[in-house]
Order: C-alpha cells, then structure tokens, then sequence
C-alpha cells in the first residue's frame, strides 16, 4: 500500500517523503510506501496532474494505492479566475477544480500556504 504525493519542484521531492514519514510511521502499525512525483514546476502540475493521477488510480497497481494527493504552493500559480482574490477563495476554487478534473475518490488536491522551503 502506498501514497502518490504530487509536488511542484526539487526541494518538495527531497524533503517531504521523509516529512511525511516522521509524522505517519508512528500513526500506524505497519509502514505505508510513499512515492513523490516532481513536476517542474506549477504549471506543469496543473497542466498534467489529471492525465497522472488517472494513470496510478486507474493503473494495473491501483488496488495498492491509498491515494494520490497533489500539494501546489497556494500563491504563486497563475491558475485563478479574477474575481477568485482572497486565500480562502483561492483555495476552495483550484481544490475543487482539480479534484473535478480528476473525478476520483482517491485524488486530493492540498495548498501550502506557506512555502515548503
């Protein structure tokens, strides 16, 4: 059983599976794999996360798959309609446009407020 973490850049792919490791390890009784996929950058994220994510949801492992989870920097990426301002809304609109892309139970789109660096 694993995760697929989606993350824009270097610094995420070295640094969050070991993150993310200290935090759910103690969580369970037995360890789960987590696999970081980097993209280069945000606009390759949200240009090709969709076509990916299906690819591990609906691939020949998907029955080993806990979830595909993407994280993009909430501000920074030029992806929002103008009249989506505040963080809250910015959120809520790219969290739920992702997800709708995707279409799958198992696909969830997180925001870092603050850089992960």
């Amino acid at each position: 059983m694993k995760f697929i973490v989606f993350v824009e850049g270097h610094t995420e792919k070295k640094a969050l599976r070991d993150f993310f490791r200290r935090w759910l390890d103690p969580q369970l009784s037995e360890r789960v794999g987590i696999k970081v996929v980097r993209f280069e950058g945000w606009a390759e994220l949200w240009r090709e996360a969709p076509k990916k994510a299906r690819l591990y949801l609906y691939g020949p492992d998907k029955d080993d798959i806990i979830a595909v989870i993407s994280l993009l920097d909430l501000y920074g990426p030029a992806i929002y309609p103008d009249d989506v301002r505040t963080a809250q809304d910015r959120y809520t609109w790219a969290k739920v446009e992702m997800e709708r892309k995707v279409d799958h139970p198992k696909f969830h789109q997180f925001f870092a407020v603050h850089e992960i660096e």
